[in-house]
């Protein structure tokens, strides 16, 4: 058994030393994250395109490293073990950990010290990014609150059997609530928006245990004007993570989706500042939402576009070369390199 896995293992190995060689350019995308026994692993994937602009993307390599130098020396094994040339790499995109952009020690640092002069242009993983710009919203006492009711319902076994035989004999649409994983990008918008649809069923449900206390913030209009605003806004910054996920994609694709949403932004504070609720369905539905609270929800969204800007400036400094991708035919020819 050992001896055939060895072969497979050789086998890719050949395929994909044969696929880079052919590679006229290629990106290097690195990410390092903790195994479910708490050890550090380090992925590196290829992607690559050949004359005949066939697209290739491939696991290169996983290994346990931590330390800038110790990543950079793989890096540097991996590129020989797969006959890479460092002159066909353009984009390099990391996961923007110390160790990955440290200008002296890390990653990035140690690359242009050894490869000067390279046009490599390194980029933070826009995916990754994008979950980072919630921490501008100030939804700590919102999310704690809905983490603290879901957890109520499910921590003890009877309580959870309980709700789940209330919502079947309720015919609710949904069997259950989610619990809250602070490591997945989509959790606090997927458990707001099933508690949302849920939050009639929870109000009855703790009437009937005579537990009203567990849910009266559910029935305290300020808090639900605040519960609502956050998963309106959630489940369109969901719809956003979502578009940028998936194989095929390129990086102008990426991008245009997150001007849009950047647009999309100062649409919605645009219309709160007027009284507009037409793309905030479920605050909306409140009966009456306070004006000072509107107020901040405007100020909300201005803060979340500013950490947008703020975040995705690596992007917007290759906004001419993405351009000339997209849009060759409307580039100023003399504001572009020389050698493109």
């Amino acid at each position: 058994m050992t001896s055939r896995i060895e072969a497979i293992d050789k086998n890719l190995t050949s395929q994909l030393e044969s696929k880079i060689g052919q590679f006229k350019f290629c990106s290097i995308a690195k990410d390092e994250s903790t195994d479910i026994n708490d050890t550090a692993q380090l992925v590196l994937f290829v992607r690559g395109v050949d004359e005949n602009f066939e697209i290739t993307e491939e696991l290169a390599c996983m290994r346990s490293f931590t330390r800038g130098c110790d990543i950079f020396r793989e890096f540097q094994e991996g590129l020989l073990t797969l006959k890479a040339p460092i002159t066909n790499i353009c984009n390099i995109t990391t996961d923007g950990a110390p160790n990955m952009t440290g200008k002296k020690s890390g990653f990035l640092g140690l690359f242009n010290q050894n490869y000067p002069g390279n046009n490599v242009v390194f980029l933070h993983c826009v995916i990754h990014q994008d979950a980072l710009c919630k921490s501008a919203l100030n939804m700590k006492p919102v999310l704690d609150a809905v983490v603290k009711l879901v957890n109520t319902i499910r921590s003890c076994g009877l309580t959870h059997r309980q709700f789940r035989d209330f919502l079947q004999s309720v015919q609710s649409e949904y069997s259950d609530v989610l619990y809250y994983t602070k490591v997945r990008w989509l959790s606090a918008g997927c458990v707001f928006e099933r508690v949302w649809q849920l939050k009639d069923d929870i109000v009855s449900f703790f009437h009937e245990k005579q537990c009203s206390a567990e849910c009266e913030m559910l029935e305290d209009t300020e808090w639900l004007s605040d519960f609502a605003f956050f998963t309106d806004l959630l489940c369109h910054m969901n719809n956003l993570n979502v578009k940028m996920q998936g194989k095929n994609q390129f990086i102008d694709d990426i991008w245009a989706h997150l001007k849009a949403f950047k647009l999309k932004l100062n649409l919605f504070s645009g219309q709160l500042a007027k009284n507009d609720l037409s793309h905030s369905s479920r605050l909306n539905s409140i009966p009456s939402v306070n004006e000072e609270n509107l107020k901040n929800y405007e100020d909300g969204l201005k803060k979340l576009h500013f950490e947008f800007e703020h975040r995705f400036q690596d992007v917007s400094a290759i906004q001419t070369e993405l351009d000339i991708f997209t849009m060759p035919f409307n580039v100023n020819c003399e504001a572009v390199r020389s050698d493109l």
